[in-house]
C-alpha cells in the first residue's frame, strides 16, 4: 500500500488509545446499559434452550416464538457493543498528551493549538473529524453514487474554463513520465508560500 495508508493505518490503535482515555459519554453509557440487558435476556433464553430445547421453538410469548427474541437480543448486543468502550464513564484515563504525541509520529499531524490541550473535549472532536467512523464512509459512498452524475452533468461543466486554466498553468512535462502537476514535483523556489504543499511534502 502507499506510504501514507500503511502509517494511517499502524495509527489506529494510537487513536483509540487516545480516544479510550476520555470518558465514556451518554451514548457509551446508554449502549452499556442496553448490551447488559440484552445479554441478561440471552443468558435466561439460553438456559431455557438447554434446559428443554423444545421450549424455544414452541413457547410463543406477544406471537414470537422464543427462540426469535435470543435472536433478536444476540443481535441488539452484538450492535451495543459496539458503542461501548472500557473507559470511566465520569473520569479522564492517561495522559492524553502523551497519547496524542505517540500518535503524531505515525500520522505527522500535531497542530500548534492542540499542543497543550489534548484532554479538552475541543480537540477530542476536531481530532474525531479526522477519523469518521466506516459507517459515515459507506454512507458517503453510497451518497456519492446518487451526486456523482449531478456534479458531472450540471456543477463541472461550470468549473471546466477554471480548470483547463489551471492544468495549463500549473503542468510540466517530464521525460519518461509525461505532463505532471508541478505541486507533485515540490518545487518551493516556484511555490514558496504554500503550505499544503510543505505538508504533502513533510507527510
Amino acid at each position: 500500500p502507499h506510504v501514507q495508508e500503511a502509517r494511517m493505518a499502524r495509527s489506529y490503535p494510537q487513536a483509540e488509545k487516545y480516544l479510550s482515555m476520555f470518558p465514556a459519554g451518554p451514548v457509551a453509557v446508554i449502549a452499556g446499559g442496553v448490551s447488559f440487558c440484552a445479554s441478561a435476556l440471552m443468558a435466561v433464553l439460553i438456559v431455557i434452550g438447554i434446559a428443554e430445547e423444545h421450549l424455544m421453538l414452541e413457547t410463543t410469548l406477544f406471537g414470537r416464538h422464543l427462540a426469535w427474541y435470543l435472536a433478536i437480543a444476540t443481535g441488539l448486543f452484538a450492535f451495543a457493543r459496539s458503542f461501548t468502550t472500557d473507559s470511566s464513564p465520569f473520569f479522564p484515563n492517561g495522559d492524553c498528551e502523551e497519547a496524542m504525541l505517540e500518535l503524531s509520529t505515525e500520522t505527522h499531524y500535531f497542530p500548534q493549538e492542540w499542543r497543550g490541550l489534548c484532554h479538552s473535549y475541543d480537540v477530542r472532536d476536531a481530532f474525531l473529524a479526522l477519523f469518521p467512523y466506516k459507517a459515515q464512509l459507506f454512507a458517503e459512498e453510497c451518497l456519492s453514487v446518487i451526486l456523482a452524475p449531478y456534479i458531472l452533468c450540471f456543477s463541472l461543466p461550470r468549473c471546466s474554463r477554471e480548470m483547463l486554466l489551471f492544468i495549463r498553468s500549473h503542468s510540466v512535462e517530464l521525460n519518461g513520465v509525461g505532463a505532471v502537476c508541478r505541486y507533485a514535483e515540490f518545487d518551493f523556489k516556484r511555490y514558496t508560500d504554500d503550505a499544503k504543499m510543505e505538508r504533502s511534502f513533510i507527510n
